[in-house]
């Protein structure tokens, strides 16, 4: 006897999940050929993404829901600042940068328990 598939059988949410991932990523390779990446709507994506990154930094670092929330806001700064300055003394190599950040921030935060 066939058993009826129930829609909230996790079994079945992961494979639709998979078919429309699969779905989505097949359709761009099919059309990737005729899209022209140097267009204004390209760029406009570009934009938008950083700035939606660059909106969710500012938010964690001032208004942080996590844990960070329990840092002092002179060390989020202090940490931010030393990382943006490690950014450019390095000629922008980010992996350093977000490494400095954060074990900036982590030494004011052991400094300042101690």
């Amino acid at each position: 006897m066939i058993d009826v598939i129930s829609p909230n059988d996790p079994l079945f949410l992961l494979g639709v999940a998979f078919a429309a991932a699969s779905l989505t990523r097949l359709v761009g390779v099919a059309i990737s050929g005729q899209v022209e990446a140097d267009t204004q709507i390209f760029h406009w994506f570009a934009c938008v993404g950083q700035a939606i990154v660059g909106g969710l930094m500012v938010r964690a670092v001032l208004f942080p829901s996590t844990l960070l929330n329990d840092t002092l806001m002179l060390d989020r700064i202090l940490a931010v600042s030393f990382a943006l300055a490690m950014f450019f003394f390095f000629g922008r190599r980010l992996l350093t940068s977000s490494l400095a950040g954060v074990v900036t921030l982590a030494i004011l935060c052991v400094w300042r328990d101690l």
